[in-house]
């Protein structure tokens, strides 16, 4: 048995996947299972989102896919993230939709599709209208589309874009990014092809651009219960999926003056109670990515966040929950152990149950993910009365 896991409420899940069907209307909605499905555990995540009216997957690399594949996951799944000539094959296999940035890589596949039998196989076309990754730039769709044409066991399923700003407020860019876009189709339309699935919207602009979902929108982080910082007219209410736990492991009591953890980096102002907790930085605790800040604003950004987490404010902050009470973490997060002071928190024993606050995609995919479901149980004891 761990003392340490992920556990992530499938209920919750469900509600925000129904509180988007109802944000896209009669859309087609792509759900983002990404990283893990943003280190939650791809393959349950899928299944329960295809269970509550998600129409597709999306996923960045073939691999991801293969995964969810061999699962038994039949929904439809778009790999967003450029395809290597050599994993053209095995995405081929497992009936993944790529995603397609140059002539190069279409004629791979088409040479791979014509060798494998298949008659019509979907592709997307990627768009560049600011994100500045891969894409296409509207001046080069022409040259892509006869191409395509070219080739008729290919078929133009889709074509999308990446919006850069959209949870950042700076609408101007969205919209530019929207007409490059709409641009890039008057070039395909004018070839005499239709594009049946356009997609542009992301999580943000799902939320704040209801005018740019085009067909289809791509939800990452509403599904996991996170509004990307976008303000609506409307209350949508999310619930969070995710949270971190572990088990207390040790208690101590340590009297005035004496010093915790390497360094002894704190230092008793008085006689305190600590707990020790079985979880470390080598589980991703307390571990955050650090870029290098590419202008001031960004380098105030880094710093405010060290110091909000230093004064224990915010998702990162330097604190345990116990009993529903704050625990400051004292000392340095070692890399299996971390200490809270629980002195003002009566009652604690060992084997109680703590939350952690963590960054999600940093925390150890090898930590066990324990999926709840209170519908579930419920539809379980529903078939074992019925049988």
């Amino acid at each position: 048995m761990t003392s340490t896991w992920v556990e992530i409420d499938l209920d919750a899940l469900a509600h925000n996947a129904r509180t988007v069907r109802k944000l896209a209307g009669n859309k087609i909605i792509f759900g983002v299972v990404k990283a893990n499905a943003y280190g939650c555990g791809s393959v349950k995540i899928a299944q329960c989102l295809v269970k509550n009216g998600i129409d597709r997957l999306a996923v960045t690399h073939v691999h991801e896919g293969v995964e969810l594949r061999q699962e038994g996951i039949e929904a439809p799944i778009l790999v967003m993230g450029p395809t290597a000539p050599g994993d053209m094959e095995i995405l081929l296999q497992h009936e993944l939709t790529p995603t397609i940035s140059t002539i190069e890589n279409l004629q791979a596949l088409a040479a791979k599709v014509r060798q494998q039998g298949y008659q019509k196989y979907p592709i997307h076309v990627k768009i560049e209208t600011g994100l500045g990754r891969t894409g296409l730039f509207p001046s080069q769709v022409t040259a892509m589309i006869e191409a395509i044409l070219a080739h008729p066991e290919i078929y133009l399923e889709g074509a999308f874009t990446h919006l850069a700003t959209a949870a950042t407020g700076n609408r101007t860019f969205v919209h530019h990014q929207v007409a490059a876009f709409r641009e890039a189709m008057h070039y395909i339309e004018d070839e005499g092809v239709n594009v049946p699935i356009k997609h542009v919207a992301n999580s943000a602009a799902t939320l704040a651009y209801p005018q740019y979902h085009f067909d289809a929108v791509r939800a990452g982080t509403l599904l996991y219960g996170q509004n990307p910082g976008v303000r609506t007219k409307e209350d949508i209410k999310l619930k969070e999926v995710w949270s971190f736990k572990t088990k207390v492991a040790h208690l101590a009591d340590l009297p005035a003056g004496h010093g915790v953890g390497y360094g002894r980096a704190f230092i008793a102002k008085r006689p305190i109670k600590i707990a020790l907790l079985p979880v470390g930085y080598v589980d991703g605790f307390q571990t955050e990515p650090v870029s290098v800040p590419v202008g001031v604003w960004d380098l105030t950004k880094v710093l405010l966040k060290a110091t909000a987490a230093y004064f224990r404010v915010g998702n990162n902050a330097r604190v345990a929950h116990i009993h529903g009470k704050k625990a400051p973490v004292v000392g340095k997060v070692a890399m299996q152990f971390t200490m809270v002071d629980i002195t003002d928190i009566p009652n604690v024993k060992i084997g109680d149950i703590v939350d952690l606050p963590a960054r999600r995609t940093i925390i150890n995919a090898t930590l066990p993910r324990v999926y709840k479901s209170t519908e579930e149980e419920k539809q379980k004891q529903k078939q074992v009365a019925t049988n």
